[in-house]
């Protein structure tokens, strides 16, 4: 058993509630797993104001610290990284603020930190400010792959990565959720230990002011239903969804007038409503406390996502629930392929779920002879 004492520096509670998603469950999972290697764990959580921490969480913890976080101390963290690229990378160093740094050097000191722990991209840029202490990085998302997958950014994509490769210098160990992502840090060059740990305990987290599922799926009725979950708070979901309900949801409901769509997840956009209200068929939810009994009551679970990084974890949770997922390679990226998980590019997502719900309707009068 190890007696090292470690620094926690995460931009959300771990296992916390409130406006969170699935990267809180996960951190969660790190910091229970170095506590139970017998490390004496300090946590500085640099958490926004909607989100509260898990006392179950926060008991196992030798120290935990909470400072807010604010749109505006994310400014001041990307104009204190400036000479560092942050304009260029801004989501690399909005954590990184002279207060924050200020309060991480502090704990550092009085509690004797042996070793650093970096959780989320925004906490990257604290690795050069330890730069005597060896500093281990959870590596949620790789930035540089998420900007240059996206239209409008992609063409600052060469300088992000210059940006993010300068600071995982500064890292001993990354630890990523797949092989892919170890790849791609191997690819910017970085040259230190990458850990591959899958994610052990897939589940959502508690959201607060959601709406009951039982009533959902209640509505969903006879018909054809297709499931997406996911904060929509995120760009990645918010425009995927926007450019699958306006271009390839209406020739689905030219063959399946019945079809219809809902979308699970906390912060949908009101674009994203009137736009669903405009093309008809599509349920914008918000949301709920437990998506998995609509996983396991879908017809299909759908995930067209057109760009991200990361190993998705809404896809493992609609796979875990015994689901059949129909997703693009981005959704699919970093999980292993098998009967439930279907692949399809962004042009062929209607014929895929078309000949899906075919062949179960198929087996459904094979069944009822």
């Amino acid at each position: 058993m190890s007696s090292s004492r470690v620094l926690f520096i995460t931009a959300f509670h771990p296992g916390g509630k409130g406006v969170i998603g699935a990267g809180e469950a996960i951190s969660e999972e790190s910091l229970r797993a170095l506590c139970a290697a017998g490390k004496q764990v300090h946590v500085l959580c640099l958490a926004p104001d909607n989100q509260v921490s898990n006392p179950s969480v926060v008991g196992l913890c030798h120290s935990y610290q909470t400072l807010p976080h604010s749109r505006m101390m994310a400014v001041q963290g990307v104009l204190h990284g400036i000479f560092r690229g942050s304009l260029v990378a801004p989501w690399l160093f909005s954590r990184v603020s002279k207060r924050n740094i200020k309060a991480a050097r502090k704990m550092a000191q009085q509690n004797g930190i042996d070793e650093v722990r970096l959780d989320f991209p925004s906490t990257l840029g604290f690795a050069p400010i330890f730069e005597k202490l060896p500093v281990d990085y959870y590596v949620h998302d790789v930035v540089a792959q998420k900007i240059e997958r996206r239209s409008l950014l992609h063409t600052i994509g060469p300088w992000v990565r210059r940006v993010e490769s300068g600071l995982l210098r500064f890292v001993r160990r990354c630890v990523v959720m797949a092989d892919k992502d170890s790849n791609f840090l191997r690819n910017m060059g970085y040259s230190g230990e990458i850990r591959v740990q899958p994610p052990v305990r897939v589940r959502v987290g508690d959201v607060g002011e959601s709406r009951p599922i039982a009533g959902i799926i209640e509505a969903f009725g006879k018909g054809i239903n297709l499931v997406f979950f996911g904060s929509m708070r995120r760009p990645e979901n918010h425009w995927s969804l926007m450019h699958f309900i306006a271009f390839r949801f209406p020739e689905l409901r030219k063959a399946y007038p019945d079809v219809r769509l809902w979308v699970l997840g906390l912060g949908p956009r009101l674009s994203l409503k009137l736009l669903a209200r405009w093309v008809g068929g599509v349920e914008v939810v918000g949301a709920v406390d437990d998506p998995t009994p609509a996983f396991r009551a879908a017809s299909l679970c759908l995930v067209p996502l057109r760009y991200g990084a990361g190993v998705k974890i809404k896809v493992l949770q609609m796979l875990e629930a015994g689901a059949t997922v129909v997703s693009t390679p981005v959704g699919a990226e970093g999980i292993a392929s098998g009967s439930r998980l279907v692949v399809a590019d962004d042009a062929q997502l209607v014929a895929t779920v078309s000949r899906l719900l075919k062949e179960r309707s198929n087996e459904q009068r094979g069944a009822n002879r």
